[in-house]
């Protein structure tokens, strides 16, 4: 008589394997929302146009367009950026409201395309409004180019 009981020192003949389909099937589903993610957010094309003096035209601007200069603070908030002052904008409907109005008033062509948005983003800025706003602006026909600007943000 033992003290181990004979079932307990024969070999096991199978390995139970579902911990292990479990967590393969965990690991593809990881890369499959990964991959779709990573799809959407890089079908959107951005250029970065360098301006070395704040008051020189980016090579991305031709001289026969109108130019808007929109800023994206680290705050998430927008800011409509003049020669003369900068005015705070809540939403990016607000933003497109403030552009069809420029347009009705004759300040801005009545083609989107013709218009040309630059973007001064801040280098803390969070990604969602930046996405927001040129997501909007694309979808309502405008052309956007994020500017990089070397120094500090206004």
């Amino acid at each position: 008589m033992s003290l181990i009981p004979e079932e307990e020192l024969s070999p096991k003949g199978w390995m139970n394997l579902t911990p292990m389909v479990d967590f393969l099937f965990l690991i593809l589903a990881v890369f499959a929302v990964l991959a779709m993610t990573r799809t959407s957010l890089f079908t959107t094309e951005i250029h970065l146009a360098k301006v070395q003096d704040a008051k020189a035209v980016p090579p991305l601007v031709d001289l026969n367009t109108s130019v808007v200069n929109l800023s994206v603070t680290k705050e998430g908030g927008y800011r409509w950026i003049t020669e003369f002052a900068e005015y705070s904008m809540e939403t990016t409907p607000a933003i497109l409201q403030e552009l069809s109005k420029q347009t009705e008033l004759g300040f801005l062509p009545k083609e989107p395309t013709q218009t040309q948005i630059l973007l001064h983003i801040d280098k803390k800025a969070e990604w969602d409004p930046i996405l927001q706003l040129v997501y909007s602006l694309k979808e309502a026909g405008y052309n956007v180019h994020p500017v990089h600007e070397q120094g500090e943000m206004r």
